[in-house]
């Protein structure tokens, strides 16, 4: 993936052009990699850290759920503020300086958490993280907007489809890793240990990234310029007709017959709250289920793994779609069929089957809606569309289980009837305005 990005080479003909151009130092290749790598380490870390530290917290100190909610979600609801106030910084220095800043002290936060085992530490560091990390992704959506606007080939390369699939790598290979790691040493204190390796693995790789989002295309090529005088001979480098695009993916994906970027927002933000409660809800009781039942903590890892492996077949399989909203509400109406299911009492088996299969329809949905922000912050130009964005992302990882966690302490079942009242209210929301777009368009 990186080659195809990093290059965005077509044919042979081409690259050998372009490589005697580059010897004479005019121009070199623009680094698309290093977003990449940072989406890819940063999701491998955290999928291990995100697992371990519960495991540890429930099955080894045993600490109360109202305690292991409140650490498990401070951090994402520090994450709310850290989208406005990470605009304006990087107002001010930047993506790349930003990102710098932002990776370096998440990754002192992580090795102080897994050193000190304390409530008061991690719920310091937790937050510390969560806020930070509220500089990265709107700024990774903010530079995936950008370039697909300044993309200027034959042919859109869908760069939000290698985005996901680097994310959603690095979450399956953070949860196989934690999972071997485990089974073979049975400690998750050691998972976490080699999380926080890779975690330090963040701070070069932002380092790598380009100082500017822009860059110029030169027969299929993106390309930043030494030599700015350069910029007024871009008109003699045209695109090839006999050139065959290599990634055969537009980044227009229609909803119905309008394009995503006349698709009401509400529905991305309901749609966002929807699958991320639902992600979070399951997530934070499976350890509990495994335990009730007698369990060990690795199976955790495995149920999770398998459920973003499904995550990620959704996400191929919503873009293939003619009609995107057919899959959308698909996804919807079932994962709430899910939810309303644990309230009758299922066993561990059925428990552990539905929340891998979740995982392709939270796939479904989150396709949609990620499609539907990207290209309202692209046609506006604006990037206040992804920084709401992940402050929804920040409220259902964040407030939903600092709920849950009481509410275990309770009854666990709890968690489902809270979570299947959010979900009917969101579908209604749904609903209602996907109403509005079936009358507008059938008004054309």
């Amino acid at each position: 993936m990186k080659n195809v990005i990093s290059t965005m080479q077509i044919s042979s003909t081409n690259k050998n052009r372009i490589s005697k151009k580059q010897n004479n130092s005019e121009f070199r290749s623009y680094r698309f990699f290093p977003l990449f790598a940072m989406s890819f380490l940063r999701t491998f870390f955290y999928s291990i850290y995100s697992l371990a530290l519960p495991n540890i917290l429930i099955f080894e100190y045993e600490f109360s759920s109202n305690l292991v909610g409140t650490i498990s979600s401070v951090g994402a609801i520090a994450y709310i503020m850290g989208p406005f106030f990470g605009r304006k910084i990087t107002e001010k220095l930047g993506i790349k300086k930003t990102l710098i800043l932002s990776q370096t002290i998440s990754v002192i936060t992580i090795i102080i958490s897994i050193i000190y085992i304390d409530p008061v530490v991690l719920i310091f560091m937790r937050a510390i993280d969560g806020f930070v990390n509220g500089f990265f992704w709107p700024n990774a959506f903010n530079l995936i907007s950008s370039w697909e606007k300044n993309c200027k080939r034959e042919k859109k390369i869908n760069f939000l489809r290698y985005f996901n699939f680097s994310w959603n790598f690095g979450l399956i290979g953070g949860y196989l890793s934690g999972y071997f790691i485990v089974l073979l040493l049975g400690q998750d204190l050691i998972a976490l240990i080699v999380s926080a390796i890779f975690a330090s693995l963040l701070i070069p790789s932002a380092f790598l990234l380009e100082s500017s989002e822009e860059f110029e295309v030169l027969e299929n090529q993106a390309v930043v310029l030494q030599d700015l005088k350069l910029r007024t001979k871009i008109s003699s480098y045209t695109i090839s007709s006999e050139t065959k695009v290599s990634i055969s993916d537009s980044v227009d994906s229609p909803f119905d017959k309008e394009s995503m970027k006349n698709i009401p927002i509400i529905i991305a933000w309901a749609g966002i709250l929807l699958y991320a409660s639902i992600k979070s809800i399951f997530k934070f009781t499976l350890p509990y289920f495994f335990k009730f039942n007698g369990l060990d903590s690795y199976w955790v890892y495995i149920v999770v793994l398998f459920q973003q492996v499904f995550q990620i077949v959704g996400l191929s399989i919503i873009q293939k779609f003619k009609k995107q909203r057919i899959g959308f509400f698909i996804g919807v109406f079932i994962l709430i069929g899910f939810t309303l299911s644990f309230l009758f009492g299922l066993s561990i088996l059925v428990i552990s089957i539905i929340n891998i299969i979740a995982g392709l329809l939270i796939g479904l949905v989150q396709g949609v809606t990620q499609r539907i922000v990207l290209d309202h912050s692209k046609s506006s130009g604006s990037r206040k569309y992804t920084m709401i964005n992940e402050m929804f992302m920040g409220i259902s990882f964040g407030i939903i289980p600092l709920i849950a966690g009481f509410l275990t302490d309770i009854n666990i079942i709890y968690d489902f009837v809270f979570l299947s009242v959010e979900l009917i209210i969101l579908a209604i929301i749904l609903i209602i305005n996907h109403q509005k777009i079936v009358k507008s368009l059938n008004h054309e």
